[in-house]
């Protein structure tokens, strides 16, 4: 069979595309260290890795483990942990490119025109943030583009064999993480919205739905499986307190919103919705409800109800923005849009190949900070972790952390794992004296070692003149980790 040269130049500018992505993804992906849910989640993985019984350990903290489970084979192919977790993050990515290709050929049928969400996903500071972060967020979102691929398919073609995958991926989404059940809302949605009146149909969308629940319900196999619902409830006001008063959060959160689109995304990127009003009339056209619901519908539902707001809550929103902001310029004419779409997205280029090269000098939105700085920031951690193991070659090494989960001691943790003659233990939060276990350990010959933030160590000077300082790693902007070794 003959390949003519247009099948070949297209092919040859999807795979350039995929090796963009690849490169700008795994490109100084440790730019940024260890972030206090990433050391959580890897830790777990840890765990599942070198204790099959306890796979389901996540959900103990009311955490549905399916990011935790796909990173275990990871660590087989990278030595550095925090390497082969966001691994999966950028894998995720290249699976949501995918995602919005077919989306888009499915609404357009030209593949050509199909690249541009493609193009905007790969040059947003929003998908590039996130495709280099070891968080179950870009997992549900890739989840999210394929069960609003498969709800417009089944819409178009009611078949049995689409709601089962419509129900697998809904099913997998959910044990990934809660927001999933926005998927599911939507999907219901978008299948009425289109057969409204085509009742011998109205079975399928039940099958996916009852799909997805039995894969949910996985989860039961596990102890602890009430927590999941639990932790939710910590996540969001209820309903009572709401009513209470209406507008905040949601008018803070909306204020928090505008922040990391203008960053994000780019403000001119976003304005270009307002036209969308114009040239494709809402009212009229289904399939701008069903992207706009996809995208407005859980970011003001959480506006309205989350307790705390970052933009990874809503990451799983942005392919469904990405495509409506493709609409615009899949209606602008052929010599224009790449060029227009080009001029956009240059100073998003700028502010990707800082956050790429110099993370510590790119400014975030306020609700991002924690990544880069204060205590949920892991600078220093990866050093002494080289110390220590270094020092455990020679000595039985007990190193004492602040705090008890988080970026530390779990942050260490992922990196001394299996490290023989050294051991991880977090003593807590405001002691003011040295704790009595790593005294001991020290009286019973151990060398022992305190790895705490300098903001958070509150020792009286005579529990400090017990210390010596190892070694400091200033974070940029704010802290600085300090290691003590004990005399």
């Amino acid at each position: 069979m003959k390949i003519s040269k247009s099948n070949s130049l297209f092919a040859l500018v999807s795979v350039g595309i995929v090796c963009l992505y690849l490169i700008s993804r795994f490109q100084n992906l440790l730019a940024i260290p260890v972030f206090g849910d990433e050391a959580i989640y890897l830790r777990w993985s840890q765990i599942i890795k070198n204790e099959e019984t306890m796979r389901f350990v996540p959900v103990g903290d009311g955490k549905q483990p399916f990011f935790m489970w796909l990173t275990v084979p990871f660590f087989k192919i990278f030595s550095d942990p925090l390497l082969a977790g966001r691994a999966v993050s950028v894998m995720s990515g290249l699976g949501i490119i995918f995602g919005l290709y077919f989306i888009f050929f499915f609404i357009s049928r030209h593949r050509w025109q199909s690249l541009i969400p493609v193009i905007i996903y790969l040059f947003l500071p929003f998908s590039f943030f996130f495709d280099r972060l070891s968080l179950p967020d870009n997992l549900l979102s890739f989840f999210g583009v394929f069960s609003l691929l498969f709800a417009l398919l089944l819409s178009k073609y009611p078949r049995f064999d689409l709601s089962m995958v419509l129900g697998l991926t809904l099913g997998l989404a959910w044990l990934t993480k809660s927001p999933a059940i926005y998927f599911l809302a939507l999907s219901w949605f978008t299948f009425f919205l289109y057969s409204p009146k085509n009742f011998k149909y109205w079975y399928l969308p039940l099958i996916s739905s009852l799909i997805a629940f039995t894969i949910y319900n996985i989860l039961r196999l596990g102890p602890q499986f009430h927590m999941i619902g639990l932790r939710n409830l910590d996540y969001v006001w209820p309903i009572g307190e709401i009513l209470k008063h209406p507008l905040d959060p949601l008018k803070p959160h909306l204020i928090d919103l505008f922040h990391i689109y203008r960053q994000f995304i780019g403000a001119i990127l976003v304005l270009l919705l307002v036209f969308l009003r114009y040239r494709l009339p809402l009212a009229t056209n289904k399939l701008i409800l069903v992207l706009v619901a996809w995208w407005l519908g859980p970011v003001i539902l959480n506006c309205a109800v989350a307790k705390s707001f970052t933009a990874r809550y809503i990451l799983y929103t942005l392919p469904s923005l990405i495509l409506l902001l493709s609409l615009i310029f899949f209606k602008i004419s052929a010599k224009l849009k790449y060029l227009i779409l080009a001029l956009l997205l240059i100073p998003n280029l700028i502010y990707i190949i800082n956050l790429s090269l110099t993370p510590f000098t790119a400014s975030l939105p306020s609700t991002e900070s924690g990544y880069l700085s204060d205590w949920t920031s892991g600078w220093g951690i990866k050093p002494a972790s080289d110390y220590l193991k270094l020092r455990a070659k020679s000595a039985n090494v007990i190193v004492g952390t602040e705090g008890g989960f988080g970026t530390l001691p779990d942050g260490l943790q992922i990196y001394t794992d299996h490290i023989f003659h050294l051991t991880v233990i977090g003593v807590g939060l405001k002691f003011e004296q040295l704790p009595s276990s790593l005294v001991n350990a020290r009286q019973y010959g151990d060398e022992v070692y305190l790895l705490i933030n300098k903001s958070r160590n509150i020792l009286t000077p005579l529990e400090l003149a017990k210390l010596d300082l190892v070694a400091s790693y200033p974070k940029p902007a704010s802290d600085v980790l300090e290691l003590y070794r004990f005399k």
